[in-house]
């Protein structure tokens, strides 16, 4: 039984703490950061050279 009223809210935030910090583990011990890095550095790489495509119209233009 739960007698106090914030032990709902309580409980819920543990669970909730304990996933995320679950999460980050995950994230750091199997080599997430890695794999966020090479898309991140794919992603700049995609974005800059549609940026050097975009400014080389407009200097056609």
């Amino acid at each position: 039984m739960i007698y106090r009223s914030w032990s709902l809210l309580s409980s819920t935030v543990v669970i909730w703490g304990g996933v995320a910090s679950l999460g980050l583990a995950q994230f750091f011990l199997f080599g997430g950061k890695e794999k966020l890095h090479e898309y991140l550095c794919a992603e700049g790489e995609r974005l800059r050279q549609l940026d050097k495509a975009k400014i080389s119209a407009e200097k056609l233009a």
